[in-house]
């Protein structure tokens, strides 16, 4: 199954995460991780949002990576310059290999 993920796995990104609370103030997020290939953002569909209760009115898009990296809900997933909030994360099984699925929002501008 790998080969066939390592050919749609065809996008780079990189990640963000705010740092804990320190002195009661939160910093601006700062990179995690880099290098991360990923499989082209995607629309989800009304059902995937209606199960994870994602009440946004902004558009959600799915994408998926190999293995479970440090990524977490809350995260920010940098593509092709733009950020892309991670609204879920879970871990997706394709035959013997594990991957993550992010569900992140797309928030557009005005």
């Amino acid at each position: 199954m790998s080969n066939a993920f390592d050919r749609l796995a065809t996008e780079t990104a990189s990640t963000k995460r705010t740092p804990d609370i320190s002195g009661g103030k939160r910093g601006s997020p700062a990179e995690n991780l880099t290098g991360l290939s990923i499989t082209p953002l995607d629309p989800v569909d009304a059902d995937l949002q209606q199960r994870l209760e994602l009440d946004t009115p902004h558009e959600l898009l799915q994408s998926f990576v190999r293995g479970d990296p440090d990524i977490r809900e809350g995260d920010v997933l940098v593509y092709d310059g733009t950020d892309y909030p991670i609204r879920s994360c879970a871990e997706w099984k394709w035959g013997s290999d594990v991957y993550l699925r992010l569900v992140l929002e797309d928030l557009k501008d005005g």
